[in-house]
């Protein structure tokens, strides 16, 4: 146990510390009451820390933070032409890049054209209404007889195998300088053409490349 004269020193601390009712009565009590007040006011702050720090903890604990499960999945990239923003042509005959382009609403065939690469030879260009307007779904042919009428134009007449010139042989979809000289020279050697189907004994003409020549041209 202490020395009187501490405990004495407590209780006057006491005193000076707690309102003036209780501070006079810690002044007028013994020492041994002194110690039994201390000790309970110690209990008191002991009882009231761990309560205090079991409601941070518990408060940290419930915190499990935010919950990623039930977050929209992100949506997968949607067709350009689902909403009626672009549109899709399909660029054949003599371009650098045949095939399908996607187009904004209102292009127009030049547009089309560019975007396919540009024509091969800039003559290609002399029949085509460069002007007009292209449809979604459009097949649009360029340097062919039929590309007139895909890119509303007008009409072209068929390409005679027997007296076309080079030129006009390389016209046709797929049939490059190459191709129409082997037609002139297969005309040549077997006094021109009596069908249509002869020209699929042209070296290099397959019967993709023959489907799609046959209706474009005449013996």
């Amino acid at each position: 146990m202490p020395p009187a004269s501490r405990l004495d020193d407590l209780r006057l601390a006491l005193a000076d510390r707690l309102p003036v009712p209780l501070g006079a009565r810690i002044e007028q009590a013994t020492n041994g009451t002194v110690l039994t007040w201390a000790a309970l006011l110690i209990g008191v702050i002991v009882v009231l820390a761990v309560k205090l720090h079991g409601h941070h903890t518990q408060g940290y604990e419930d915190y499990a933070g935010p919950s990623y499960d039930d977050a929209p999945a992100a949506s997968a990239p949607s067709d350009p032409t689902a909403n009626g923003s672009s549109i899709v042509v399909d660029v054949g005959g003599r371009v650098h890049h045949p095939g399908l382009v996607t187009l904004p609403i209102g292009a127009r065939v030049a547009d089309a054209i560019r975007a396919a690469g540009g024509p091969l030879r800039h003559r290609e260009l002399a029949r085509i209404d460069l002007a007009a307007h292209v449809a979604d779904g459009q097949l649009l042919m360029v340097g062919v007889p039929a590309a007139a009428d895909s890119s509303g134009g007008g009409s072209a007449a068929p390409v005679s195998l027997s007296t076309a010139s080079l030129e006009q042989l390389e016209t046709l979809p797929g049939v490059g300088p190459v191709t129409a000289q082997k037609i002139v020279d297969w005309r040549t050697t077997h006094g021109g053409f009596t069908s249509v189907s002869q020209l699929e004994q042209v070296s290099g003409i397959g019967p993709a490349r023959y489907s799609q020549l046959s209706p474009l041209v005449t013996p």
